[in-house]
């Protein structure tokens, strides 16, 4: 009996220093908490008796989870015996959040019998998820123009053979190349400050006029590129090609120069005029050229002669 005693003893002294949460809980229609130690309670900030009572009003309703998908997702360890393990974000009785790790067990000897211990991982998934924020900067960081924030010429180049990859029978698309006049008298001219102005004044531009629904980047130097996956309207096109000149021409006033800022235009449509992003580029630079040669300012479609 003393024997006994003692090791109940010893085993709540050990249970009360662990440094992790314990529940052995009954499952069933009611379930029942036959034990829980004080680091499981401690953690979220509830007494013993609040914190018996949120478990046996069920999980769901402080954590984060859905149990019927836990019980989907791990069956077979349900009814094996075997461990399994989730993380879900909790809350403090003082309304903070908190992630728990979760290690459980079922036992299905006589009647269902959950063995459950809980870690605190707060700070590991928040250095995680910190960690993963940086990683997608950098990565956002790498595939953008340092200046612009548009798409810089490799990453452009990647999201239009991913975009020509996924066309679908029928779809049709168009590669829009962009090449500002005179951009090095302007430098010389104004001061590269002048010329930095329009390089944001046209990325600006291009961003109102074409929106989220196309693809743009800075190719290098004063050249743009926007490639519009899905083309309903090829005089749409147009219309929004004469709307970028229009408003490049208005950056005069802002910048304080004396001649308006002027840009080329050449346009592809595919597949007509080329399946795959080689094709599109040349020939939209073709029809760029042809404008750069006459008059400029303006805007030419490709035509195969």
């Amino acid at each position: 009996m003393e024997s006994s005693v003692l090791e109940e003893k010893v085993f709540h002294k050990v249970m009360k220093n662990v440094p992790f949460g314990l529940v052995v809980s009954g499952e069933g229609r009611e379930r029942k908490v036959y034990y829980v130690n004080q680091m499981a309670y401690h953690m979220l900030g509830y007494t013993r008796e609040e914190y018996i009572k949120k478990v046996q009003g069920g999980w769901s309703q402080f954590l984060d989870i859905d149990l019927r998908e836990v019980m989907r997702d791990h069956h077979e360890e349900i009814l094996t015996g075997e461990p399994f393990e989730l993380t879900a974000l909790t809350e403090t009785k003082d309304g903070n959040k908190k992630w728990l790790s979760f290690r459980v067990m079922v036992s299905m000897e006589l009647k269902p019998v959950s063995y459950i211990t809980i870690t605190d991982v707060t700070e590991k998934v928040e250095k995680n998820r910190r960690y993963a924020r940086e990683r997608e900067y950098l990565k956002d960081c790498a595939a953008r123009d340092s200046m612009t924030r548009l798409l810089n010429r490799g990453t452009m180049e990647e999201r239009i053979k991913e975009e020509l990859e996924a066309v679908e029978e029928g779809q049709n698309y168009a590669y829009i190349a962009l090449d500002l006049d005179n951009f090095k008298q302007i430098n010389d001219m104004y001061g590269h400050w002048a010329g930095d102005s329009i390089i944001m004044g046209i990325s600006n531009i291009l961003r109102e006029v074409y929106g989220n629904n196309a693809r743009i980047g800075r190719m290098g130097g004063d050249e743009f590129a926007v490639f519009i996956p899905d083309v309903k309207d090829r005089a749409q096109i147009q219309s929004q090609a004469d709307e970028v000149l229009r408003r490049l021409r208005l950056q005069k006033e802002m910048i304080g120069m004396a001649e308006e800022p002027t840009a080329s235009i050449g346009i592809a449509f595919g597949p007509a005029d080329g399946r795959s992003f080689r094709e599109l580029y040349h020939r939209a630079d073709e029809a760029l050229y042809q404008v750069k040669n006459e008059e400029k300012n303006s805007i030419a479609i490709y035509t195969m002669i």
